[in-house]
Parts: structure tokens; sequence; C-alpha cells
């Protein structure tokens, strides 16, 4: 596979009003993005993802380092521009508008028109969903149908390259579902798909690879299957009450959940696995069940952001 996105030493400051007050928004960012792959782009609030996906989208410039989008370094290029769909975060169309109305201003923005156009707004209204109200006003969409027609929106031109910001948050679960469908049907018809959010799970659901910035430099990257790991194992027993679990507690055993009498209980994986079962048993509790519990990417994304921190302080 090639790469569809290579970026080499990208760096952003933006100048402060005063000496001192410049902020390094990306700081020497090496990423790529392979073709046809889903790549979670996550950090917490500021640590630059927006920054990059402007760059990205030809909206601001970088400092130093460079961007280069299908082998071109001009990322404004009418070729590059109609080639990458992209769905902002919180995106608003006008509510007087109807739904297939919405996508043909969005065509007729790519230079498409006439039959062309028309053929295409109902392939895309038909793989988003939404044939059946797309003559049907913005303002009686509910929010699912109105990520529909913006994945709509940023699939008119058929890309090669999706870049999606939030595309789940705010949905309820079944719409979640439907959207990330929808992306992972993307991915099946060759599309490379870009996505920033803070919905983990759903990330995790989806992603070939996930990166993970953290005050503009990349952490980590790698896929979700290799960053992941069994870290900690689970016990799930009964008998349990609170002077049982204050003693289990002082060694290193925590309780996650409690009903009545029963508990689950986790151990790290550096604890030896039979000194805590005695210890259970020793303090009167039965054990039911022994299991591992994998990392998530919630937890990684924890870890990995409290290991930045700490290193920087």
């Amino acid at each position: 596979m090639s790469a569809v996105i290579e970026i080499e030493k990208l760096t952003k400051i933006y100048e402060g009003a005063a000496r001192g007050q410049d902020v390094h928004a990306l700081k020497e960012l090496d990423l790529a993005i392979e073709e046809g792959e889903i790549l979670g782009y996550l950090g917490p609030n500021g640590s630059g993802k927006t920054t990059t996906i402007k760059m990205l989208l030809g909206l601001i410039f970088p400092t130093s380092g460079s961007i280069q989008i299908f082998g071109q370094s001009d990322v404004d290029s009418p070729e590059v521009k109609r080639n990458i769909g992209y769905l902002p975060e919180g995106a608003y169309y006008p509510d007087f508008l109807k739904g297939e109305e919405v996508l043909r201003f969005y065509g007729k923005l790519y230079g498409m028109g006439g039959k062309q156009l028309e053929k295409r707004m109902d392939e895309v209204l038909e793989l988003v969903g939404m044939t059946h109200a797309r003559k049907r006003l913005i303002r009686g969409y509910s929010k699912g149908m109105r990520q529909r027609i913006g994945l709509g929106q940023a699939l008119i031109s058929d890309p090669k390259l999706m870049i999606l910001d939030e595309p789940t948050t705010g949905l309820d679960p079944v719409a979640r579902k439907e959207i990330r469908d929808l992306i992972v049907e993307m991915k099946s018809r060759g599309k490379t798909v870009m996505i920033s959010s803070h919905e983990l799970l759903e990330v995790e659901l989806i992603s070939d690879r996930v990166g993970i910035l953290f005050e503009g430099a990349l952490q980590t990257i790698g896929a979700v299957g290799d960053l992941l790991t069994d870290r900690d194992l689970v016990i799930e027993a009964s008998g349990a009450n609170d002077e049982r679990l204050a003693k289990l507690s002082e060694k290193g055993i925590t309780a996650e959940d409690r009903v009545d009498g029963r508990v689950r209980l986790r151990i790290s994986a550096n604890h030896d696995l039979y000194d805590a079962v005695d210890i259970c048993k020793a303090n009167a509790l039965e054990i039911l069940n022994i299991s591992p519990r994998r990392e998530t990417l919630e937890d990684l994304f924890v870890r990995v952001v409290g290991e930045a921190k700490a290193n920087r302080s």
C-alpha cells in the first residue's frame, strides 16, 4: 500500500500578542496514513488535532515541515481538493434547505452539474440511507439524519480520502452504530478514512491504527491490536464486606464493583495471581471466576496522556 498522507517534521506555531506567548500547536509531527486504512487520530482538547486537519485542508499553513497528499505537496491543487471529503465537527446546514439541496450545493462547489450530479446524488443518498428523506427540510431532521447528510456532502465528489471530525459525538447508540457502519462501508469501497474523535469506543471498534497526540507531539501510533494489552486480572468473588475489602486493598487488590456480597476485584498483571487467590481465601472470600482484563482504547489513552504529562513536568 502507498501512503495517501505523508507528514514530515510538521510544526505550527501561533504567534502570541506578546513575547513568550507563542503557542506551539504541533511539534515536528511525523505521520503517514496508508491507502485504504481507517486511522483514529486522538488527543485531549488542545493537543493539535484540529490544527493538523486545517493544514491538510489547506486552511492554514505550517510554520515548518511538509505535507504530501496523494504524492503532491500542493495541497491546494484542484486535483487534491476533489479527492478529499471533509465532515467538520458540528456541521451546520441551513434548515430551510432540503436534504437533496444540500448535496446539490456541495456538488456544484466541486464543479459537478447536470445528469452527472443528479446521478451521484441518488447514489450518495442511497449509500447514507437518506433517500426517503431527500425532500424533507433540514429543520425536520434528527441529529443522526443531519450527520448522514453531512457524510453525504463529504462523499458527493467520490473522494479517495475522508477526514471526519467527531462524526458520532452526541448521537444515540443506534445512530452511532449506523454512522459507524457507514464508515466501515466507505473503507470497503477503497476509501482512506481519518477520524478525529473523543468517542474512543467507536474509534476502537473500527480503526486499523490509532495515533495519540499530546501538546502537539505524537506520543504513540500503531495497530489497535498491538497497542492494547491484557494488563490486569479480574477476580469475581462472593462473601465481601467492608472489613474484608479494606484488608484486600492493603494488599493491592482493588474492588471495582460490588453488589451486596458479590464483588469484582482487580489486580495488576505484575501481582502474583496465586498470592492474590490466597489473600482472598484468607479473608473468607469464595472465588467464582478469574479472567484477564483487556486494556481498552480509553485505558490506553489515559495511560499515554498521563505518562506524557508526568514526563513534561
